[in-house]
């Protein structure tokens, strides 16, 4: 007989999901969250929507299930603002001790939060990994290209950066003010955080076949704005980065 698995009732935790083209998925999204924080025995924590000013009904179904339980909020923009701005809007709304998103797509497996959670005790920053993207092959190959190129040019070393799976303290987005509003969000807090000091672990996570919605990641404009920030921010940060670098090493 397997023993109980570990609850955790004094973890603090905001979860939120950016939302956009979602109607059909963030049902199945938020009903996850519920399900594993209840398995978890986590009583505070929140569940935040960030409807991105989706044409569907993703906004009407939030507000459905926000209407319907207790702990789930929706914050509404009025236009469609693009991913990194749903997600700083995610991070600047959270309440809690601890700040989790993933995207309201239901391309993962919302129990696998159980071991972020577990590895809190260890490190500040628990960042997942996609074991095997559901990609196209070329975009794949963009991926691992980013990925290759934040690792030269700011030392950061996260096997898959982009990864929406991810759980930070929520003190850490008090302690710089998040620039980017596109796909180099991500990145961007990679890097800060490491500038600060904090410790990051990686966990790997199953990659699950998108079966609604719409995905914008792979656009060319949203390419050409990603490589435009890193060009960006390797002019502010690139020298702070190579003296910690030398200094700490990798």
């Amino acid at each position: 007989m397997r023993p109980p698995a570990p609850t955790y009732p004094d973890i603090s935790l905001s979860i939120f999901f950016p939302a956009y083209y979602d109607e059909h998925n963030i049902p199945k999204v938020v009903e996850g969250a519920l399900a594993v924080v209840s398995e978890m025995g986590i009583s505070d924590y929140e569940i935040i929507i960030v409807e991105d000013g989706s044409p569907d009904r993703t906004g009407e179904v939030a507000d459905e299930l926000a209407e319907k339980h207790e702990h789930v909020r929706v914050i509404h923009h009025e236009k469609n603002r693009g991913y990194g701005a749903a997600l700083h809007t995610g991070f600047m709304a959270a309440k809690k001790e601890n700040v989790f998103y993933t995207d309201g797509d239901n391309q993962f497996d919302l129990s696998e939060l159980r071991r972020f959670v577990a590895l809190l005790p260890y490190t500040d920053i628990v960042s997942g990994f996609r074991i095997q993207k559901q990609y196209s092959t070329n975009r794949k190959f963009t991926s691992a290209t980013y990925n290759l190129v934040l690792r030269l040019l700011f030392d950061i070393h996260d096997r898959d950066v982009d990864c929406a799976f991810k759980l930070y303290p929520t003190e850490l987005f008090k302690k710089f003010e998040i620039e980017s509003r596109d796909a180099f969000i991500d990145a961007e807090i990679a890097i800060q955080a490491r500038l600060l000091g904090y410790k990051s672990m990686e966990v790997g996570v199953r990659h699950l076949p998108r079966m609604d919605g719409i995905s914008t990641g792979a656009r060319p404009t949203v390419i050409f704005r990603t490589f435009r920030e890193i060009y960006r921010f390797y002019k502010k940060y690139g020298k702070r980065i190579k003296e910690l670098k030398n200094t700490h090493g990798a």
